[in-house]
């Protein structure tokens, strides 16, 4: 996937494991995130964690793995061809995946890690807000967490959606996901990106082939 593509993913999921590293090792938080807006700069994450949770620690150099819709694929959805075929039809797994490279930042400031509750809860709440809680017992529980700021330096979108196989078969095991219930935001993504690659690839090699045959006829 191109870093837009990538980027509206992380958007649409709102949740990804950080990893770290530190004097403690390798160390792994499972948080919601607000991917804030394009201000020309950097693009950021901001959350929060526990105080208690040593990983706000690690300051520096981290990963952000954001899961997508990934489904298991069973060769008894891809369609069955007449004669010889070149690879053997295996189980497999489709997914997609996005890697955040950058850099985390702690902040201990009141007023900065509120402001990240405010963009934390207008990104995944429609109607409540923090004046529900009500705020002045936010606000108190302000001391008992950690501001965190994941500033990304690179963007790593990875998708296997079966874009190796041909845009029938693809359509028709797209179709089976969807209508057997397994898996439909997995088939959408099969056709939303998926689709489109494998149109693309098709179209090189008539093109190639088309030329192959006007060479050979010129020839004779």
């Amino acid at each position: 996937m191109n870093s837009d593509e990538a980027l509206r993913q992380i958007d649409a999921r709102g949740v990804g494991d950080l990893v770290t590293h530190g004097e403690r090792g390798i160390d792994v938080t499972m948080l919601p995130y607000a991917l804030l807006p394009d201000d020309g700069g950097a693009r950021r994450l901001t959350t929060h964690m526990a105080r208690s949770n040593l990983q706000w620690h690690d300051e520096g150099a981290a990963l952000w793995v954001v899961h997508g819709p990934d489904a298991y694929i069973s060769p008894e959805v891809v369609p069955v061809h007449d004669g010889i075929q070149r690879t053997p039809t295996v189980p497999t797994w489709n997914y997609l995946v996005v890697h955040l490279v950058g850099h985390l930042v702690v902040h201990h400031d009141d007023e900065w890690k509120l402001q990240s509750l405010y963009d934390l809860t207008e990104r995944h709440e429609p109607t409540w807000k923090l004046e529900n809680g009500p705020l002045e017992a936010i606000e108190r529980m302000l001391p008992a967490i950690v501001g965190i700021e994941f500033i990304i330096d690179d963007v790593i979108g990875k998708a296997k959606m079966s874009q190796n196989k041909s845009s029938g078969d693809l359509e028709a095991m797209a179709t089976q996901l969807a209508d057997s219930g397994h898996s439909p935001e997995t088939a959408a993504v099969m056709r939303r990106l998926a689709l489109p690659y494998i149109a693309a690839r098709e179209g090189r090699v008539a093109k190639a082939r088309e030329l192959n045959i006007r060479r050979t006829q010129a020839e004779q």
